[in-house]
């Protein structure tokens, strides 16, 4: 299988306006990518889009997006094709937590976390399909968590949500097979984001996240990069979510013991 050239392709990166999505934009521009810089916020996109220019001298452009709000999806992602061509490489990026056990948390809180990380990228990878089926060549890059594979007491929302993900990045890499179009799931670990201050907390359940051990957001992005350019299936940065994922495929009781001491639920 032949490497994926970056260089001169349209990336279009959802939550870049910091942490991860972020530091992948300066990084592909660097690369000599042509970067969608998507985001909430014009302010915050602009400032980004700044940033990125003035980190990687390349070329990136600003696109101000609510992600709860599915019908402009379409009509960004139209923006982008306007603007640079059709999208040759998503990278569905943004995401939040929504936390609490699962008897105190509302469910109208579990449908809103589903819209952002969930239903927000099936409409994104909906609407770049028909241009890289066209291309014969693209690729998605959906930025899951461990917590897809095996959940958290306390996440429950969070971890359903990137389990569908999962599932959808599995079906959508045989589907779309035959144009050889790349679907590739990140699993990055903790990383030191502004996601982490924004967990959203329901009930009398918490923990203490900051005390997490956290990567940079430009280790995961180089993560990233390698992982599009080498065509991976999938990839998961090395640290105690990989090695627990193994441990759980042999010994899920095991695992279940460890995560309930780490996590206490009273």
């Amino acid at each position: 299988m032949s490497r994926f050239e970056i260089k001169g392709k349209v990336i279009a990166i959802t939550g870049a306006t910091s942490g991860i999505g972020l530091a992948a934009a300066k990084l592909f521009a660097r690369k000599g990518a042509k970067v969608a810089l998507i985001g909430r916020g014009a302010d915050r996109v602009e400032k980004a889009v700044e940033e990125a220019r003035a980190a990687s001298n390349g070329t990136v452009e600003g696109f101000v997006l609510e992600l709860k709000d599915a019908p402009q999806i379409g009509s960004t992602v139209d923006k982008i094709r306007g603007k640079f061509g059709d999208v040759d490489v998503l990278i569905n990026n943004a995401a939040y937590a929504v936390a609490g056990l699962a008897e105190d948390c509302p469910v109208e809180k579990y449908k809103e976390n589903f819209e952002v990380n969930f239903f927000a990228p099936l409409t994104f990878i909906q609407a770049v399909i028909p241009g890289m089926k066209k291309k014969k060549s693209g690729q998605i890059i959906n930025i899951s968590s461990g917590v897809g594979k095996r959940a958290l007491p306390g996440f429950s929302s969070y971890c359903a949500t990137k389990f569908a993900l999962n599932g959808l990045t599995e079906s959508l890499r045989l589907e779309l097979a035959p144009w050889d179009i790349d679907v590739i799931s990140i699993s990055p670990g903790t990383v030191s984001t502004p996601f982490h201050k924004n967990v959203q907390f329901y009930g009398r359940w918490k923990v203490d996240i900051a005390a997490m051990n956290m990567r940079t957001p430009e280790k995961i992005a180089e993560f990233i990069l390698s992982a599009s350019r080498s065509r991976r299936r999938e990839a998961t940065v090395f640290g105690p979510g990989l090695i627990g994922y193994h441990i759980n495929y042999w010994a899920p009781w095991l695992v279940d013991r460890l995560l309930a001491k780490k996590y206490p639920v009273s």
